[in-house]
C-alpha cells in the first residue's frame, strides 16, 4: 500500500494501458509516462491509499517488450540503446516498489521480477570481450539489488541465486577472461554465463583498475550489495578461495606499500562526503567492511598483520582531521580482526601493540569519555561517537581476552571503565563491565560504588538476554559472555558478598540453570553459572542462601547424579561439598589431619605438563609426592580432600587459570583451613597474584614474603626458573643455602615449606 493522489493516478492508469508493442515499437509517449511515475513515485507524499498491484503489471509488462539478445548490444549509456533504456526504468520501478511495498516486492511476483534482472547480468557476457560497460544501467541494476536485500523474504534462496550460472545462447572466443590477468583464473564453459558473484567481482576489479573517479558510484553499488550478503559464509569463503577480489583488491589496497595512498584517498575524499555519497571514501571504508567480515568465517585465511601500518597510519589521520563514518569502519574491522583465537590472531595483537596503536585507540577513547561527560558522573554520546566507542570498547574487551598485561590499568579502568558504567547507552555500559571483569583487582573492588553498578548492569542485563528469544542482548551481546564475565567477578570476595545481598540475584541463575540444565545447546552457560554459583559458595552470607533453600539445594544435587555431561556433574558436586566446608567454618569441631609426609602440588590442569615434570624432579631428589594425574582414586573431591589431609607441605602452582579455577580455589581454601604449610610457585609469564580474594590469597602473599615468589617458566622447551628480586637480597636463608649447596653441605632447615621452597630455588632446571 502507498499514499497516492489523483494526478498519480491518472499517471498509473495511462502506464497501465501501455502494451508491450508501445514499448518495442518505441513510442516516445510510453517512456515519457513512465519515467514521469518514476519521478512521482520517488518524490511525492500523499495522503491517500492505494494498492500497489498495478505497479507489479507495468514492471511485467516493460521486462516482456525487452529483446534481451539485443540488451547489451550498444554500450554506453542507456538512452543509446532503447533495450537498455526499458530495462533501467523496470529497475528504478522495482526499487521504488521495495521501497514502497516490502511485502508486495517480496512475493512470488516480485521474487520473478527480481530473477529476471539477475538474468540480465548473466547474459552480458559481451563485457568480458568490449571491456566497456553501461555504467547507468548496471548501477540501476545493482540499486534494485540492494533494495530487494533489504527486503527478501527468503534470503538463503536469493544467496543461492547470485551463484547460479545459466545456458547462453550465444559462443564466445577464448579471450573471454582474458581481459583480467587473474593469478588464480576459473575457466567457465563457452555455454554457461558466469555466476552473478563472478562477474561482480570481475566487474569491481576492472572498474578499480581502469578509473577509480568516474565509475566510483558503481563500485560503490556494487560493494554495498557485496556487504548484504558476505555476512553468509558461503559467499565470503566463495568471495575469497575462488575470485581474485580479495588478493587482487584487498590485499593490494591495505598494504605497506600502499598505506600514503588508500590514507590519502580517504582524507581527500572526507571533506566531501557530507554532500557526495558515492564518494571514493566509501569505497574504502566498503574494503575496510568487507574484511571484517571475512575474517569472521574460519574458512578463510586473512594475512592481517600485513595490514598493521595502514590502520596505525590511517587511524592517527582520522583522529586528526576529525571525521566519523569512516573511523566507525576502520575500528570496527580492527574488533572483527581480534575475535579469533588462532595464531594470526595472537600476532596481529602483538603487532598492533608493537606500533603504538592499542594506545592511541586507549588515548582516543579516554578523550572521548572525558568530552562526553556531563558532570556528576552521567554520559551520553552522539549516535555516531555511540558506534564508534562501542567498536573500540570490542577491542580493547579482544586484546585483553588475548594479553591484558599490554595496558595502562589505571588509564583503562579509572579513566574509561568506571565513568562508563553511567553512559546513556546500555551497549557501552555493559561491554565496559566485560572489559573490566578482565582487568580489575581486588584494589578496584574495594569501592562499593564501583562494585554496586557492575552488578546491578550485569544481572540485568542476564535477565533481558535469557528472556530474549535468541539469548542475546539487542542480538549483539550474548548470554555465554555475560555469564562468562560474572564467573570472572565471583572469583572476588567483595562482589560474592554483593550478590549475597540481593536474594534476585542468587534465584535469577537458577531460574536459568533450571531451564537450561537439560538442553544440549546451553551446556556451556550451564557450566559457568555453577561455576560462578561454586565461587558464591565461598561466602558465608551466599552460602546460606543456598543451603537453606530447598529448591536451590534440590537441583544441585538432581545435576550431581543424574546429568549427563561429566563436567557439570563435577561442578555440582563442588558446589555441594563447598558448601559443607563453608557453612562449618564457625563450627569449633575440629578436622583430623594424619601427615603422611607427602608434597602435594595444587595446580590447574592447563600447566600439567610442566607440573609434571616439577614433580619428577621433586621425585628423583628424595622427595615422596602426590599429584592427582597418577593418584586419584574414587570421589574426585573425596581424593583431594584426603590428599589435602595427609600432605606434609604443598605447592601452589600459580596461574591466572588457577585463580578462576573454583576446583583449584576449593582445594587451595582447604588447605588454608587444616593450616598446611605451603610453598607458592609462578608458572605464567607477567601473571602478577593480586589482592586479598580470600583467606588463602592472604597466606599466598605472606608465602611470597618469606620465601620469595618462584617463577617456573618454559624457553626453548626447557623448564628454567627464577625468583624475586626481593628473595635475591633479602631471604635470611637463601645465601646460605646456596654456600651450603656449593659445599655440598647440609643445612637445617627450620619447617618443610622452608626446605622444599629453597630446593626449588636453588635447582637450575627441572
Amino acid at each position: 500500500m502507498m499514499a497516492i493522489d489523483e494526478s498519480t493516478q491518472e499517471i498509473f492508469n495511462r502506464c497501465l494501458r501501455l502494451k508491450t508493442r508501445d514499448y518495442r515499437n518505441h513510442v516516445k509517449a510510453s517512456i515519457i509516462d513512465v519515467e514521469q511515475l518514476i519521478t512521482t513515485l520517488e518524490t511525492r507524499k500523499t495522503v491517500v491509499y492505494h494498492s500497489l498491484e498495478s505497479l507489479v503489471d507495468i514492471i511485467q509488462i516493460i521486462i516482456a517488450s525487452i529483446d534481451q539478445t539485443t540488451l547489451w548490444k550498444c554500450k554506453g549509456k542507456a538512452h543509446e540503446n532503447h533495450q537498455q533504456q526499458l530495462a533501467q526504468l523496470s529497475c528504478r520501478l522495482f526499487k521504488c516498489l521495495c521501497q514502497l511495498d516490502a511485502e508486495l516486492a517480496g512475493s512470488d511476483q516480485g521474487t520473478a521480477i527480481m530473477h529476471s534482472i539477475l538474468q540480465w547480468l548473466k547474459d552480458d557476457t559481451d563485457f568480458c570481450l568490449t571491456k566497456s560497460v553501461s555504467q547507468d544501467l548496471h548501477l540501476a541494476i545493482y540499486s534494485s539489488i540492494e533494495q530487494y536485500c533489504l527486503i527478501c523474504k527468503k534470503p538463503k534462496e536469493f544467496v543461492n541465486e547470485l551463484f547460479l550460472t545459466s545456458p547462453i545462447h550465444r559462443t564466445h572466443s577464448s579471450s573471454l577472461v582474458s581481459c583480467f590477468m587473474f593469478n588464480h583464473r576459473r575457466k567457465s564453459s563457452m555455454h554457461e554465463s558466469l555466476s552473478i558473484v563472478d562477474y561482480s567481482t570481475r566487474l569491481v576489479i576492472y572498474l578499480l583498475e581502469s578509473s577509480l573517479v568516474t565509475s566510483s558510484a558503481l563500485i560503490n553499488q556494487i560493494l554495498t550489495v557485496f556487504l548484504f550478503c558476505a555476512p553468509t559464509p558461503r559467499f565470503s569463503i566463495y568471495i575469497c578461495n575462488h575470485t581474485d577480489f580479495y588478493q587482487s583488491i584487498i590485499v593490494p589496497l591495505l598494504s605497506k606499500s600502499n598505506t600514503d595512498y588508500f590514507v590519502q584517498c580517504v582524507l581527500d575524499e572526507t571533506a566531501r562526503s557530507q554532500t557526495d555519497s558515492n564518494d571514493r571514501v566509501f569505497i574504502f571504508t566498503h574494503m575496510l567492511n568487507l574484511l571484517g567480515e571475512f575474517v569472521l568465517h574460519p574458512g578463510i585465511e586473512i594475512h592481517s598483520c600485513a595490514f598493521v601500518s595502514t590502520f596505525k597510519h590511517l587511524f592517527d589521520a582520522l583522529i586528526e582531521c576529525g571525521t566519523t563514518v569512516p573511523l566507525w569502519h576502520l575500528v570496527r574491522c580492527l574488533s572483527n580482526l581480534l575475535t579469533g583465537a588462532d595464531v594470526e590472531t595472537n600476532l596481529f595483537a602483538q603487532e598492533i601493540h608493537r606500533v603504538g596503536l592499542i594506545q592511541s585507540i586507549v588515548n582516543y577513547v579516554s578523550s572521548l569519555t572525558r568530552k562526553s561527560s556531563l558532570g556528576e558522573g552521567e554520559m551520553i554520546f552522539k549516535q555516531l561517537h555511540h558506534h564508534v566507542l562501542t567498536s573500540c570498547l570490542s577491542i580493547l574487551y579482544n586484546i585483553s581476552m588475548l594479553d591484558q598485561y599490554v595496558f595502562d590499568l589505571d588509564i583503562i579502568i579509572n579513566q574509561i571503565c568506571r565513568p562508563l558504567f553511567k553512559a546513556d547507552a546500555q551497549q557501552v555500559r555493559l561491554i565496559s563491565c566485560l572489559l573490566y571483569s578482565n582487568l580489575l583487582t581486588e584494589k578496584e573492588l574495594e569501592s562499593d560504588n564501583a562494585c554496586h553498578h557492575l552488578c546491578e548492569q550485569l544481572f540485568s542485563a542476564i535477565r533481558q538476554a535469557f528472556l530474549s528469544e535468541n539469548f542475546h542482548l539487542s542480538n549483539q551481546i550474548s548470554l555465554y559472555s555475560l555469564v562468562n564475565c560474572l564467573k570472572k567477578l565471583c572469583t572476588h570476595r567483595n562482589f560474592q558478598m554483593r550478590i549475597g545481598q540481593v536474594d534476585e540475584h542468587i534465584e535469577s541463575l537458577f531460574e536459568i540453570l533450571r531451564r537450561f540444565h537439560a538442553k544440549i545447546d546451553q551446556q556451556e552457560e550451564v557450566q559457568l553459572i555453577l561455576e560462578s554459583v561454586w565461587f558464591l559458595s565461598f561466602d558465608l552470607s551466599c552460602a546460606t542462601k543456598i543451603h537453606s533453600h530447598d529448591k536451590y539445594f534440590a537441583l544441585l544435587v538432581q545435576l550431581a547424579e543424574t546429568n549427563p555431561n561429566e563436567t557439570i556433574q563435577q561442578a555440582a558436586k563442588g558446589i555441594l561439598w563447598q558448601l559443607k566446608q563453608t557453612m562449618s567454618t564457625n563450627s569449633n569441631q575440629p578436622i583430623v589431619s594424619k601427615s603422611s609426609q607427602h608434597v602435594m602440588l595444587s595446580y590447574n590442569h592447563e600447566c600439567k605438563e610442566l607440573v609434571q615434570r616439577i614433580c619428577q624432579s621433586l621425585r628423583n631428589s628424595g622427595y615422596r609426592t602426590w599429584i592427582d594425574v597418577d593418584d586419584m582414586h574414587g570421589s574426585t573431591l573425596e581424593c583431594m580432600a584426603h590428599a589435602v589431609e595427609q600432605s606434609s607441605v604443598m605447592i601452589i602452582c600459580m596461574t591466572e587459570k588457577y585463580k578462576q579455577s573454583p576446583n583449584c580455589q576449593s582445594e587451595a581454601e582447604y588447605a588454608h583451613r587444616l593450616k598446611k604449610p605451603f610453598v607458592p610457585i609462578l608458572l605464567q609469564a607477567k601473571y602478577k597474584p593480586n589482592g586479598c580474594h580470600s583467606p588463602m590469597d592472604m597466606a599466598v602473599r605472606i608465602g611470597m614474603i618469606l620465601y620469595g615468589l618462584i617463577y617456573v617458566l618454559i624457553r626453548d622447551g626447557l623448564i628454567h626458573q627464577r625468583y624475586s628480586s626481593w628473595a635475591k637480597t633479602k631471604n635470611p636463608y637463601l645465601k646460605q643455602v646456596q654456600q651450603a649447596h656449593h659445599r655440598h653441605h647440609a643445612f637445617p632447615y627450620k619447617t618443610p615449606s622452608e626446605e622444599l621452597g629453597l630446593f626449588l630455588m636453588i635447582s637450575p632446571k627441572y
